[in-house]
């Protein structure tokens, strides 16, 4: 990317994504194991109407802080075509993406797609406190890399205060 079009990142990375089969049994290995915690639980189900690329989905989402960022455990509910899902199914459990909050959404989303890189899911909020704002999962070529690109907000910025 060039210096032109990078991304103008108030909030830099923000969390790390992790695909899992039981969010709260992997909540409960990393407390034990790591004294990660205490976990916010939401259960979120996307509504059609707001997907721009993918389809609707049902998710168990586990958040808690690491520092200054944050860990996301990502449970796939009844939505076996979900990426979180096929992430599972092809790869098994792990870190699925890392999540940044971008100020230059629109001209970060079309030069990765220049690129080479593949949009996975999209969707544009309509209603509520990030009405109008835009997230998206984008496979990076080179690389394969999967990232959370945020427009900005944090959807989990009300639960850390």
């Amino acid at each position: 990317m060039s210096a032109d079009a990078g991304a103008k990142n108030p909030l830099g990375l923000i969390h790390i994504g992790v695909a899992a089969k039981d969010a709260e049994d992997t909540s409960k290995f990393l407390s034990s194991t790591w004294g990660i915690g205490p976990w916010q639980t939401m259960d979120y189900v996307s509504p059609k109407n707001q997907m721009i690329v993918g389809e609707p989905f049902t998710l168990k989402i586990m958040y808690a802080e690491l520092g200054p960022i944050g860990l996301e455990l990502l449970q796939p509910v009844k939505s076996p075509r979900s990426v979180w899902a096929q992430f599972i199914k092809t790869n098994g459990e792990g870190i699925h993406h890392i999540a940044f909050n971008l100020a230059n959404w629109d001209e970060v989303v079309k030069k990765l797609q220049e690129q080479g890189s593949k949009m996975l899911a999209c969707a544009r909020v309509k209603g509520g406190e990030h009405d109008g704002k835009k997230w998206c999962y984008m496979e990076m070529k080179p690389g394969g890399i999967v990232v959370e690109l945020l427009q900005n907000h944090d959807p989990f910025a009300k639960r850390k205060s």
